[in-house]
């Protein structure tokens, strides 16, 4: 990427430099706010891997309001996924936040005119708390690591409650049509699969992943028939997409995966992306977090809050695992076309957590 793009060329070439960004979102709160406005204070955080956000300030009149700005990845660079929905993504929150107490963002604007900023973006009052971290993750040290035992079980029922709070959303009763995908099945379940099967074709183009394909297969041979209700899926839902002011959530992040779906599509893929980390900690010989949102806990804790039990928890594992292992494919692949990283002779070493899904398949990542 050339210096005249913005862009960082070192470790994140996909994400602009925050410099770049603050003489045109100048001009846009300039636009919105009046002539009076000024910016200040643009960073970026570190959290995220599909798209790009930027913190900013905004000061009308000696009043300063802190703003987030949540952009769609530019078509120069690589994308983590094939479609970017800004406005699905504020219609999502906007939802949220007329219908529970989810302490989802005020959507402030939606900018769908790509003179702005070179993509469509969204802006977002800003709540305040911290992410527990990605990188590293925050297994391996920190804030979350230094809590107390109780103040952790706390975040965890925090966590579990939150799901449960979003899963009173449900298309016989609340407007979810707008994230209904019925292009890709007639049932909910069936356009999870169909999304993730689509998303893997494109995300495969160059490199197929057997390990993805007999995944699939896994997946079509044990599908579960099941009697809980179809809900509102955060989609990213895992407490590094949370904002926490020691164990209690402040904000509810990152709404691109968004759809309508069983509960256990949420409740699952927040237990194996913690497992993930745990596994890396792990791995690196550090002992991490092993009593903090094990399976076993996270789905009594949903069954006692929320009065429904868990169904086929180990069939949405699988389904969460394949949903990160096609990610996996299409970060690492990004890596390698950035001259980050060299292309394995096999494409299943491009899933970062390879060794788990084969136990799930084999049947021993459960015994």
């Amino acid at each position: 990427m050339s210096d005249e793009a913005g862009y960082q060329e070192l470790d994140t070439p996909w994400r602009r430099d925050p410099s770049e960004l603050t003489g045109r979102l100048t001009d846009w709160a300039l636009t919105e706010f009046g002539a009076g406005a000024t910016v200040a204070n643009v960073t970026a955080p570190d959290n995220g891997m599909s798209s790009e956000s930027a913190l900013f300030d905004v000061t009308i009149d000696g009043v300063t309001t802190g703003y987030v700005a949540r952009m769609a990845p530019l078509p120069t660079v690589i994308p983590v996924f094939e479609n970017y929905d800004i406005r699905l993504q504020a219609e999502a929150m906007r939802t949220v936040r007329r219908h529970t107490t989810v302490p989802a963002p005020v959507v402030t604007h939606v900018v769908l005119d790509t003179a702005v900023l070179d993509t469509p973006f969204l802006v977002m009052e800003r709540l305040g708390g911290v992410a527990p971290t990605d990188i590293p993750p925050y297994v391996f040290g920190g804030w979350v690591c230094d809590l107390s035992a109780d103040e952790r079980m706390t975040m965890q029922r925090n966590a579990v409650q939150t799901l449960v709070d979003l899963h009173e959303l449900r298309p016989d009763t609340v407007d979810l049509s707008f994230l209904a995908r019925p292009q890709f099945g007639d049932d909910a379940l069936d356009q999870h699969l169909g999304h993730e099967r689509r998303y893997y074709e494109w995300a495969s183009a160059e490199r197929r992943s057997p390990l993805i394909e007999r995944t699939f297969e896994w997946l079509e041979a044990n599908r579960p028939v099941l009697a809980g209700p179809t809900v509102l899926n955060w989609g990213d839902a895992r407490i590094g997409n949370m904002l926490w002011d020691g164990p209690t959530p402040t904000a509810i992040l990152d709404w691109e995966m968004a759809a309508i779906g069983p509960a256990e599509v949420d409740l699952a893929w927040m237990i194996f992306l913690h497992k993930f980390f745990q596994d890396m900690a792990e791995t690196y010989g550090m002992p991490g977090l092993p009593e903090f949102m094990r399976r076993e806990d996270m789905a009594a804790l949903y069954t006692e809050l929320s009065g429904r039990p868990v169904e086929a928890l180990e069939w949405f594992e699988v389904f969460a695992a394949l949903r990160f292992a096609t990610v996996s494919l299409r970060t690492s692949a990004r890596s390698i076309a950035y001259g980050q990283a060299v292309a394995p002779d096999d494409p299943d070493d491009l899933i970062m957590f390879r060794r788990l899904l084969e136990a799930m398949l084999d049947g021993s990542y459960w015994a």
